[in-house]
């Protein structure tokens, strides 16, 4: 019921709205690992800064220290994908692969 959108908590990272992949899972009713694997098949086409960002090391641990706190993410994690708007294009053309 309602827009998911709206119930997910705002993230921004270099001034630009990002969803995680947890976010995005929950946006479309499936798994972290299908949207793993569905970036995984399509590497190629993901650019990192314009579709997404890693983060890691310090980068990550000053992420996680930031104003979302270690409560959003899980205190052992090592790697953190962020996507940008645009990952939206390319899950579209994946979406029915999502829902195989």
């Amino acid at each position: 019921g309602g827009n998911k959108m709206n119930e997910i908590k705002v993230i921004e990272n270099n001034g630009q709205r990002v969803l995680t992949t947890v976010q995005i899972a929950e946006l479309y009713d499936t798994t972290e690992r299908r949207i793993s694997e569905n970036f995984n098949a399509n590497k190629g086409r993901y650019i990192e800064g314009k579709h997404y960002y890693c983060l890691t090391g310090k980068i990550l641990k000053e992420f996680k220290n930031g104003e979302y706190g270690n409560s959003v993410f899980a205190p052992n994690l090592n790697k953190l994908y962020l996507w940008t708007t645009l990952w939206k294009i390319i899950l579209r053309l994946k979406i029915n692969v999502l829902q195989a």
